[in-house]
């Protein structure tokens, strides 16, 4: 019998955030291979292997069950070793079915055409969100722009008050961005049972007056003839908050990060606005915001000539899929005119995110605001923090710049 491949790193190690390109670029020499750490799994960093997986939900299911379930551990998709105590992520890791129910639901206001409808106020959001620093000369464009627009829209979508907008993003980017173990998750961890009971009380109200807004179907919907629980409700809000209010800013952040570094670019960009659209995709791929997620085996099944059997986890790299130098051609270079571009960085098949066309529309809003109205912006590259030890997602904490003061539009707080 033949030996099974191995790879040997921790993921949740100083030693793989500071060298995590290079620990991908050695596991892609065996694009399916076994980890023994965490009680052993399956890294799967080829770009046609993860997108095989992703496209499978049948074999490679996202659902969580806790404890066993049919004879097996299903993980879901957050991370090896998952957390203790923590609670199922709502739409992301639900059943089949009510996944496509959910799905079904956040349609009407995530597709194509609700995107465009909302076009006129995210406009409004950029500028206004500008107006508060322009003037100034200088701002954190993360906790003063990057971060407003996908939260306030966010929350607007669901039906949640938008003037709490810094008080969510609290919550959601500091538990993403810093270690369990540092003061700041520990602070925000303290604001979590208050913020979930809040929405559980929000949630009984629509139940009682629905209105037009994602909240009122999840607290009205049925599936399979049963109504979602206050849990249930309270899982998927959790998942689309943090979704909408964090890794938008994250692409965003980690993409006028670059065009500081790449003077060049900038100015193309400036001359060109049009450029941002195919800009746009070479970012998603370059930053990969959503670096891993996981799957549990539902079946023995054979994948990059390995058998995996039946309760196996998998870890699937889209970072390591959109480098995958068989695919891109000078992977590490962020090169706008690469086409085509399949970068898989919002996943594909019956998961892939259902905010995309919305994330995509706010980048690009975003981009347009800082290139047209603080061209000049300098980033203090000594003061920037990027996320602190999440193997599953990246981003900017902090992002401190200057730039020359501008005029304020005047615009009235557009929520």
């Amino acid at each position: 019998m033949d030996a099974v491949p191995e790879v040997d790193f921790d993921h949740h190690a100083d030693e793989y955030f500071a060298h995590k390109h290079d620990v991908w670029r050695q596991a892609r020499g065996c694009p399916v291979a076994h980890n023994p750490r965490y009680g052993g799994y399956w890294v799967v960093s080829g770009y046609d292997e993860v997108a095989q997986v992703s496209r499978d939900e049948a074999t490679f299911s996202s659902t969580h069950y806790p404890g066993l379930h049919d004879g097996i551990s299903w993980i879901g998709i957050m991370g090896i070793p998952r957390g203790e105590g923590l609670s199922p992520a709502g739409i992301a890791e639900a059943d089949e079915v009510t996944h496509v129910a959910l799905r079904r639901l956040l349609n009407p206001f995530l597709l194509p055409a609700a995107v465009a409808a909302y076009q006129p106020l995210l406009e409004r959001l950029a500028r206004w969100a500008m107006d508060q620093r322009i003037a100034r000369g200088e701002m954190d464009l993360v906790a003063d722009f990057t971060s407003t627009v996908p939260a306030v829209m966010t929350l607007l979508i669901l039906g949640l008050p938008a003037d709490r907008w810094e008080h969510y993003r609290e919550v959601f980017h500091t538990t993403l961005a810093y270690p369990k173990d540092s003061p700041e998750f520990a602070h925000a961890a303290t604001l979590i049972p208050d913020m979930i009971e809040d929405l559980r009380r929000r949630a009984a109200e629509r139940r009682a007056d629905p209105k037009d807004d994602v909240l009122s179907g999840l607290a009205t919907m049925e599936v399979d003839g049963r109504p979602l629980d206050d849990d249930q409700v309270v899982s998927v809000l959790w998942n689309l908050i943090g979704g909408g209010l964090d890794t938008t800013t994250s692409l965003t952040s980690l993409a006028l990060y670059h065009l500081d570094v790449d003077r060049d670019l900038r100015a193309r960009l400036i001359d060109d606005l049009d450029l941002i659209v195919p800009a746009t995709e070479e970012f998603l791929r370059w930053t990969s915001v959503n670096e891993t997620l996981t799957r549990t085996v539902t079946r023995d099944v054979e994948l990059g000539g390995q058998p995996l059997a039946r309760g196996d986890h998998v870890m699937l790299s889209w970072l390591s899929a959109n480098f995958d130098e068989a695919v891109f051609d000078r992977p590490e270079k962020v090169d706008i005119d690469r086409a085509p571009n399949p970068h898989l960085a919002f996943g594909v098949g019956p998961r892939r995110c259902i905010g995309m066309h919305l994330a995509r529309s706010q980048f690009q809003l975003m981009m347009k605001e800082v290139l047209t109205r603080i061209p000049d912006y300098e980033v203090d590259r000594d003061a920037v923090r990027f996320y602190q030890g999440n193997p599953e997602l990246t981003g900017v904490v902090a992002l401190p710049a200057r730039f020359t003061p501008g005029k304020v539009d005047g615009l009235e707080r557009p929520f």
